[in-house]
């Protein structure tokens, strides 16, 4: 039987735009977010229409608490699934209006974050002229530089990310979903986000990207529609290497759903899985295991010597970087073999395919031209 995070809603809607906000927990960082999407809403334009849709399955007092921000600022307060592609399927087939914002609950919006959206989706198509189907604005990190754990880690993939693209292009091949809007019509010819992703969250927003590039629509990107992420939800290099690790199994799901996109890659944490099976069955395994391992180790401490001269940092940030950036290895090989999908251990999904993202034009500030190419996680 399906249901409503199955199917994206269909049909007619009013010109407007909702927003639709999946979480679970953290009632204070809800507060914030609703808060700062009121603020935001005044921007709009006279009659322009406009609703907040909070799809949540929190218990206890923290559910009470979103509940009650929810009605304090005049937002829709919902009961959806676990998985958070699925809320989002839920929050759409309730919502009114004629475009989306999908925004996560750690983010606060900023004034013109509506207005933006709404005038980016007045443009019918994008510089390729590919048909705009969804619009991604910046998603900047609060306090970055002083929080310890995020100006440690300020090189690896999670802030490196395409949190930052919407400043770096014109279009992309997919977005976060921190910042995110699409129009109804597209969302609802794509088939909306799988609600049957192997984590609860990771890998959604990339599936639904290519989905709709392969619809033949287009990405654009809206430097004005900021969000700002705060620092306080992810604190220590522990949570970090537990959101790669999450990362990492997302990439799986993303090689298995997407395998067309999936290429060969040396994961030095399966490789080193590998060796140590190998060792159990061939003559002298245990040397055989030793130098795996040692070449291993070895690979790890290139990695960090690398981070440290690139970041210009001591040796034990550099370690810490590693150990985050490795985090992402390891939940690949983590999911491939729960999977039974050993291949995919050595596999990774290519996130970044130069042609087919269109970058900015040579003289805007934004500094494309100099961007790094990133071949990210998430």
């Amino acid at each position: 039987m399906s249901s409503l995070a199955d199917k994206p809603r269909s049909g007619t809607s009013e010109q407007g735009i909702s927003a639709v906000v999946p979480t679970r927990g953290n009632p204070h960082m809800v507060a914030r977010l609703l808060t700062s999407l009121r603020c935001s809403a005044q921007d709009l334009p006279p009659g322009t229409g406009h609703e907040v849709i909070v799809v949540d399955d929190s218990e206890g007092s923290d559910k009470d608490a979103i509940v009650a921000a929810s009605s304090r600022t005049g937002a829709r307060y919902v009961r959806g699934p676990r998985r958070v592609g699925a809320k989002r399927n839920v929050g759409v087939s309730l919502s009114r209006y004629s475009v989306i914002l999908f925004i996560d609950s750690d983010c606060v919006a900023t004034p013109g974050l509506l207005c933006a959206h709404l005038q980016a989706h007045a443009t019918p198509a994008a510089p390729s002229g590919r048909p705009v189907g969804a619009v991604a604005g910046p998603t900047v990190v609060d306090k970055a530089d002083t929080a310890a754990a995020w100006r440690i880690v300020k090189s690896s993939v999670v802030v490196n990310s395409p949190w930052s693209w919407p400043a770096k292009f014109q279009e992309v091949w997919w977005a976060a979903t921190s910042n995110l809007s699409v129009r109804r019509e597209v969302f609802t010819a794509v088939g909306g986000f799988d609600p049957h992703t192997y984590t609860v969250v990771g890998g959604e927003d990339v599936d639904f990207g290519v989905r709709l590039h392969a619809a033949g629509y287009t990405t654009v990107c809206a430097r004005e529609a900021v969000v700002s992420h705060e620092v306080d939800g992810i604190t220590t290099l522990g949570q970090f290497r537990r959101k790669l690790f999450l990362y990492g199994r997302a990439c799986v799901y993303n090689c298995a759903r997407q395998p067309e996109h999936a290429k060969w890659s040396a994961n030095p944490v399966s490789l080193l899985v590998m060796t140590c099976a190998a060792s159990l069955v061939v003559p002298r395994g245990r040397t055989v295991r030793n130098f795996g391992t040692g070449a291993v180790a070895a690979w790890f401490g290139a990695h960090a010597w690398q981070a440290k001269r690139r970041e210009r940092t001591g040796l034990g940030e550099a370690l810490g970087v590693t150990s985050v950036d490795w985090s992402f290895h390891l939940g690949i090989a983590a999911e491939a073999v729960a999977r039974g999908r050993l291949a995919l251990a050595v596999k990774r999904f290519n996130y970044f395919p130069e042609d087919k993202f269109v970058p900015a034009p040579p003289d805007d500030s934004s500094g494309a031209s100099n961007r790094r190419r990133e071949d990210i996680s998430s």
